[in-house]
């Protein structure tokens, strides 16, 4: 959808407008005169107040044309009746306020059904219930009650940064930020409850605005992953670096699944994924997270991940070195002939990555001196330049140094000199400088500017009305595995013991007896499996064995016996994601891989490339190649498994979840020891 008429309307009626100053109907009037809109502006209200300047109606249907937006400022109660009326006005977008919605309970849920009805049969966009409104400086909109309005009208700047926010009160606290630092929102927009328009419409608004360099968005939660996941590629697409803040990371219930992967799946950690696919920078707090956006849409995008870092306190360099361990930065040792060229510069200090000039830094000149030289050096391609503690004297010069100086590749400053240094850091602002006070934004940012934002596949959407069925045996789901083309552990189902021992002596000792049963997923965790048996005695006794602390109710049909082998492990799991569709997993396999937690997500299908960048990442991948299992693991292979089951997992629509566990090395291949898998079926 355009939402342009919303960010920049040409009409705007407030439902429920009196004369009370204290009402938000007043409010939205009393901020639109402030920030000077001038449009037409019409209010509504069936007593028809007397309001200074503005025609009241008695309803929208007497408006004289259909407004671009109508603010409701009426109660929960009268919302629906009004969306229904503005929509039959052919009103663009409802904005609501109020609460008392879909996150109030039954009664709640009938009046957001009440406006969907209404968007229904009208076509009327809703932004809310619950929104904080919308903000436009240049468009003179302010059609918000939110109290980052009330200060002066100077003060309500634009900026480049444009804001989607969840939370209006938040949203708040990031304008009344900006102001505080001489800057300003290119807009604001809170979504509320998202009955219609969320996220993915704002972050797509705000990568069509002119004035929006980078876009910052508070987010609780994704409830339509494709269409978020379009927005922010049509974002970047145009070279606008979207960061995200992220609220309500706690566990939250979602539908309960058999298998280690739906465990391991959580919310948070497959969203956190897509983001990473995505290429959004995902900030901690939203002062972070306006931080990098600020930085971000003031600074070149670098051609490569290469970062000098200049310094004058050796307790800062080892910080930034330290932030800047596992980002997408590389600092790169200075050549011989870029330490000859820096060295006459330097009274105390080395000459290295970051670089610290020490405690004696000459006049207020030579720090740019120093910034120049890494920077037109061809040995990195951004620069980070950090001012702590120094002569207050030298900081305007040190500054206009810096802002003159013609460098070639892009220069952040981490400004962290202090209150003496405040005038400086506001000269810097001035001149739309990339600069933050904060080490962790900087090398946040500069990691944002160091990745290449890659374009996922697309997500194919579940299967409508569908639900996960009874979980398959292991035996079941290794047909499966094994018609796929996919080795298999070697093995036999059996239903007496004498069968057992027979398929014992068939497969060759030692094997492993496992119990059978679709019920029973986890057969580890109640004595169901057992290992290393080296003859027929020992198969007998632990066909008993494993079927004997089975839970009352579950369905049993034997066991299943199989060659025994060691070897490194992993999990490779799916599972159909209910916000964004199929995901792989990947991880440290076994029977502790929920214990190890030491797992990487990533949206199916999976190219080979993306799985074996996964394997990289994780934290145990030394013990996947360690001498100690005799050969090391092939890895790349590993990474073609992942991506060819990534796309099994997208084109067989009745697989809800499955996940192997362990996939274990074994010779000269990756075998699946361990399999369960949970179909889909028809809702009743």
């Amino acid at each position: 959808m355009d939402l342009a008429s919303l960010l920049s309307p040409r009409s705007i009626a407030i439902a429920g407008l009196s004369a009370d100053p204290t009402k938000h109907g007043q409010r939205v009037l009393a901020n639109l005169r402030k920030v000077g809109f001038a449009g037409e502006v019409w209010g509504v209200h069936p007593r028809q107040p007397e309001i200074d300047g503005v025609e009241v109606f008695a309803s929208i249907g007497d408006l004289p044309s259909a407004p671009d937006v109508v603010v409701s400022a009426v109660p929960a109660s009268a919302v629906g009746g009004l969306a229904l009326e503005a929509g039959r006005k052919g009103a663009g977008t409802l904005i609501v306020f109020a609460g008392g919605f879909a996150e109030s309970g039954t009664e709640g849920s009938s009046r957001q059904a009440e406006l969907l009805q209404a968007k229904a049969e009208t076509g009327l966009r809703i932004l809310g219930p619950n929104s904080g409104g919308v903000i436009t400086p240049s468009a003179g909109v302010a059609m918000s009650f939110l109290t980052c309005l009330d200060r002066p009208a100077a003060q309500i700047r634009s900026g480049l940064v444009g804001l989607v926010t969840q939370s209006g009160g938040m949203g708040s606290y990031v304008h009344n930020l900006a102001a505080g630092r001489g800057d300003g929102l290119a807009a604001s927009i809170s979504t509320g409850n998202e009955a219609d328009l969320g996220v993915a419409d704002g972050v797509s608004a705000l990568a069509e605005m002119a004035e929006v360099k980078a876009i910052a968005v508070i987010l609780e939660t994704v409830r339509n992953g494709p269409a978020f996941a379009h927005a922010v590629e049509a974002a970047h697409a145009v070279g606008k670096p979207v960061v995200v803040t992220r609220i309500g990371r706690s566990e939250r219930g979602r539908r309960l699944m058999a298998t280690h992967t739906g465990a391991l799946a959580k919310p948070e950690r497959v969203l956190r994924a897509v983001l990473d696919e995505l290429g959004v920078t995902v900030a901690e707090t939203p002062e972070e997270m306006f931080d990098v956006a600020s930085v971000l849409a003031r600074t070149p995008k670098p051609s490569g991940p290469r970062v000098g870092v200049i310094t004058h306190s050796g307790g800062l360099a080892i910080l930034l070195s330290d932030l800047a361990d596992g980002s997408s930065i590389v600092l790169p040792e200075p050549s011989p002939v870029l330490r000859a060229r820096l060295e006459p510069l330097l009274q105390q200090g080395a000459v290295d990555n970051p670089l610290d000039m020490g405690g004696i830094i000459g006049g207020p000149h030579r720090f740019a001196e120093v910034v120049s030289a890494f920077a037109d050096s061809g040995e990195v391609d951004s620069v980070l330049a950090v001012s702590s503690a120094h002569p207050p004297a030298h900081s305007e010069q040190r500054v206009k140094a810096l802002l003159a100086a013609d460098v070639a590749v892009p220069v952040i400053q981490l400004w962290m000199a202090g209150d003496v240094g405040a005038g400086a850091l506001d000269m810097l602002r001035a001149a739309q400088a990339p600069v933050t006070e904060e080490p962790r934004a900087a090398i946040r940012a500069l990691s944002a500017l160091a990745t290449p934002r890659l374009t996922p596949t697309e997500r194919p959407p579940l299967p409508a009305d569908v639900r996960p069925s009874a979980p398959l045996t292991e035996f079941e789901a290794k047909a499966i595995v094994e018609g796929w083309g996919f080795p298999v552990v070697a093995g036999r189902h059996a239903t007496t013991q004498a069968e057992a021992v027979d398929a014992a002596e068939a497969i060759g000792y030692p094997v492993v007896v496992k119990l059978s049963s679709p019920d029973v997923t986890h057969k580890t965790e109640i004595g169901g499996v057992a290992t290393n048996l080296v003859n027929s005695d020992a198969v007998r006794e632990a066909f008993v064995e494993v079927q004997t602390d089975v839970p009352a109710g579950a369905r049993v049909d034997g066991v299943l016996v199989e060659r025994h082998i060691n070897g490194p492990e992993v999990i490779i799991g799916g599972v159909r994601d209910e916000t964004f569709g199929p995901m792989i997993l990947l991880g440290i396999g076994g029977v502790v891989a929920e214990a190890l937690d030491d797992v990487r997500v990533a949206s199916a299908p999976i190219s080979a490339e993306w799985a074996r960048s996964l394997i990289d990442k994780l934290a145990g991948i030394d013990s996947l190649t360690h001498p100690r299992h005799g050969e090391p693991a092939d890895l790349d292979r590993l990474a073609q498994l992942v991506s060819d089951l990534s796309d099994r997992l997208v084109s067989n629509l009745w697989l809800d979840s499955f996940d192997l566990n362990p996939v274990t090395w074994s010779h000269d291949s990756w075998v699946a020891v361990d399999a369960a898998f949970v179909l889909m079926r028809d809702q009743d």
